[in-house]
């Protein structure tokens, strides 16, 4: 007799909601289409268009807050240059009132990009509002393309490296880079920021020669300037990623999960090595409690006569020591000298200070 198998699929995660924050003057939608649209691929989107003006980083920051408040289930938050100062804005806020911030088991992760207060190279990064919270509650990735015109800036002046930085561009390159290639660095920060660099491949003031030159030519140039144009600028211990990156889905490579593992295990140890030396501590005081008891009551101890009378031995008073003084420790006034250069802040200000 025939009979009829059901099959079941079985049920998927639920997608996430992305909040694509914009750009200064881009259109609604075009960040969700960034990396490929990797992050909208794999989720919804919907787009927070606060692309008025370079100073609309509040208004952007009330209208993310209104989206994630109005937002059932996961969220990404996303952010393209203004987008991801909004971003950062909103981040410190709810650092300041955690009653308005979302749960952290809610957000997948948040991605910010052309990110003007990049800690390494944003061009707003020394301004004294900018930055993140000192703990991050959140999963972050922050993307940069090398040599970035607002996000990627030297962090000291140098002919070169200014040259290089005025042909650099900011506007509409995000659109083909694979987020989760392997060869992508990344640097992963004390308060759980991933700092991403996208590698340029030919430097920014070479790039109009390109059509003119052949790629051995241009592969001299690139080695002869490049070194003089790093030298300006101070970067973290970037490493690649390695396989198996799938930021869409809010998963890190395998390398960066294993890194935070390591680092877990070792605030362990260390909370263990703090609790024994304690123990340690306590033992060591009672040894040295009961040694002093001991040596108290063996000094008091009553001796019997052969009348059974009871004659206690009087200990005689010890005069305190003397205080004793040790030679203060001489101060190093030697003068410490530290060479810096200005860097080229192009923007200065609060929140209502240019943002691209």
């Amino acid at each position: 007799m025939p009979c009829a198998v059901l099959l079941v699929q079985p049920a998927s995660a639920p997608a996430a909601t992305v909040l694509a924050v914009e750009g200064t003057a881009q259109k609604r939608g075009n960040a969700q289409t960034a990396f490929n649209s990797e992050f909208c691929g794999h989720n919804t989107c919907r787009s927070i268009n606060n692309a008025r003006s370079p100073f609309d980083v509040k208004t952007g920051s009330r209208q993310l807050q209104a989206a994630v408040d109005s937002t059932r289930g996961d969220i990404v938050l996303m952010g393209y240059s203004l987008g991801a100062a909004t971003i950062y804005d909103r981040l410190r806020e709810w650092e300041k009132t955690p009653a308005q911030a979302p749960d952290p088991d809610r957000v997948v992760l948040v991605v910010t990009y052309g990110n003007p207060e990049n800690k390494f190279g944003g061009d707003d990064r020394k301004n004294y509002y900018a930055g993140l919270p000192a703990v991050q509650p959140y999963q972050h990735l922050d993307v940069t393309m090398q040599y970035d015109s607002v996000a990627d800036v030297p962090t000291r002046f140098g002919w070169y490296s200014q040259m290089n930085i005025a042909f650099g561009r900011h506007l509409a390159y995000f659109e083909d880079v694979d987020v989760n290639d392997p060869d992508n660095l990344v640097y992963r920060d004390g308060d759980g920021t991933t700092y991403m660099l996208i590698k340029a491949e030919t430097l920014p003031m070479l790039a109009w020669m390109d059509p003119w030159i052949t790629d051995e030519r241009m592969a001299e140039l690139d080695a002869k300037y490049r070194p003089l144009i790093e030298k300006d600028y101070d970067r973290p211990p970037y490493v690649p990623q390695g396989e198996g990156a799938d930021w869409g889905n809010g998963n890190p490579p395998p390398a960066i999960s294993v890194e935070d593992a390591d680092d877990e295990d070792a605030d362990d140890e260390d909370f263990d090595d703090e609790d024994g030396s304690e123990d340690a501590e306590v033992e060591a005081v009672d040894v040295e409690s009961s040694e002093a008891h001991s040596s108290t009551v063996g000094e008091a101890d009553p001796e019997t006569d052969t009348n059974g009378d009871v004659q206690r031995t009087g200990r005689s008073e010890e005069s305190a020591p003397e205080p004793e003084t040790s030679a203060e420790d001489s101060v190093d006034d030697t003068d410490r000298h530290s060479v810096s250069a200005a860097s080229p802040d192009s923007e200065q200000g609060t929140e209502s200070s240019p943002e691209t």
